[in-house]
């Protein structure tokens, strides 16, 4: 009876933990390691008083995975930066290996109204607060204390959230029949991310469609063709960021204008003018538009993608270095501070080689961990692609929302945020956790 009543008491907890994921994911994001938090000791309670089992096979992973971390502090080349981050780094992973074990011991019903409802509402808010221009989460940050937060920091972090968990909501609403509540989702989620102000985002928008296409029509090899490119590509990450990315930034492209244009000086005034006779454009037939030959650099999107570019090549130089083991856990932000980038073709200066960290966390892992971090990084990527292989075999739209959603994290892991950030790492951390959850209770799979 007793027993009974707790295990009804962890259910609740766990309810209302998933159903803040997405909500805290754009209020606080900072947050979402309390919720993984919560949820790991609520599990733990559950594995010691039901004596319940326990995944050795993960516990053997993220074992070694701590053991790395803890261990880089003898070759790191700032140990006490090192010493500093591996409390709370292993904290998180100890967090995220009893939140797995959730999938082991119990089922959380109704899953896709915990998750889709808040995304729902979620999305509105956010939707909301872009045009009419209040500034929710600026003055919740003001409130708390905290400086005024940009645009970028306004809605940034929730977006991202957003946009990974929405191919496998809405995948959760299609199997189910509800075609309006998947619909809502998508059009709400990929609208916020067309007008928000991350770039990454809306590559990775772009991405998931695309992904989501090839994968439904083309089944379980399309993923694995997925997988095996990923692992490829993060094994050969840095050669690709002193071969390939440093030519990226000589690409031209064409940008389609209006025949009149405003030019701004810089005064402060600006002038109408009428582009049709520049040398510089080529009309185009039976149209009042014209093309550009352009820069990237001649852009805001040019010149943000160009800085990630210049800062992965950067880390790229220093992998190279120490390859095998890397610089020591929470040494990025210390390397190249004194470093100056210029952008090509340009009079733009960056101050810094590294930006706090790489923006990108196979880089970052490279950088930090060397080949022993990245082993470990690959070990656990082949379970997560394993898992979605078998999830498209077993069904079309939940296996497509799972493999789905499982891209866009890839490409948000490899254009923004730090790898060891906590709110990052709680962040994909819960939202596999809720993938799992569903898919045992509709699949049957385990990871």
């Amino acid at each position: 009876m007793i027993n009974q009543y707790i295990k009804n008491m962890f259910n609740y907890i766990n309810y209302f933990t998933l159903a803040c994921i997405i909500p805290i994911g754009y209020f606080a994001p900072l947050g979402e390691w309390l919720l993984l938090s919560l949820l790991s000791i609520t599990t733990l309670l559950n594995i010691v008083i039901n004596h319940s089992k326990v995944n050795y096979n993960n516990l053997f992973i993220f074992g070694i995975s701590i053991l790395i971390i803890f261990i880089s502090y003898f070759w790191s080349i700032n140990p006490e930066r090192t010493s500093e981050v591996i409390g709370p780094i292993s904290g998180i992973i100890i967090a995220i290996f009893i939140v797995l074990n959730i999938t082991q011991n119990n089922k959380i019903l109704n899953i896709e109204n915990l998750i889709g409802i808040p995304l729902i509402i979620t999305s509105l808010c956010i939707f909301l607060d872009m045009i009419l221009n209040t500034e929710i989460r600026s003055n919740l940050a003001m409130l708390a204390g905290d400086a005024p937060t940009s645009r970028s920091a306004n809605f940034g972090r929730g977006i991202i959230i957003l946009l990974m968990i929405m191919p496998f909501s809405v995948a959760m609403y299609l199997n189910k029949g509800k075609i309006l509540l998947a619909l809502s989702i998508f059009i709400l989620v990929s609208t916020i991310v067309i007008l928000g102000p991350n770039h990454s985002a809306k590559i990775a928008l772009f991405i998931t469609i695309l992904s989501s296409i090839i994968i439904y029509f083309f089944g379980p090899r399309s993923f694995l063709c997925f997988g095996i490119v990923s692992l490829i590509f993060i094994i050969c990450l840095p050669i690709l960021s002193l071969k390939v990315f440093p030519k990226i930034p000589q690409i031209k492209y064409k940008v389609t204008i209006i025949k009149e244009c405003v030019e701004d000086f810089e005064d402060g005034t600006s002038e109408t003018i009428d582009i049709r006779n520049s040398p510089s454009y080529e009309m185009i037939p039976n149209s009042d538009n014209c093309f550009r030959i352009m820069d990237w650099q001649e852009t805001s999107t040019g010149v943000s993608i160009i800085h990630r570019l210049l800062v992965w090549n950067f880390v790229g130089k220093e992998i190279y270095k120490k390859p095998f083991l890397g610089n020591g856990a929470g040494s990025s932000r210390l390397i190249g501070q004194n470093i100056i980038l210029k952008v090509p073709h340009s009079n733009e200066k960056i101050k810094g080689g590294i930006p706090l960290h790489p923006h990108n966390n196979f880089l970052e892992i490279w950088l930090e961990l060397g080949l022993l971090g990245i082993i470990i990084i690959n070990i656990l990527w082949i379970k997560i692609i394993k898992y979605g292989i078998q999830m498209r075999q077993n069904s079309y739209i939940i296996g497509t929302g799972v493999c789905s959603s499982i891209v866009t994290i890839f490409i948000m892991s490899n254009l923004s945020f730090g790898v060891f950030q906590a709110w990052w790492m709680s962040s994909i951390a819960l939202i596999f956790l809720i993938i799992l959850q569903f898919s045992k209770s509709e699949q049957k799979i385990n990871l």
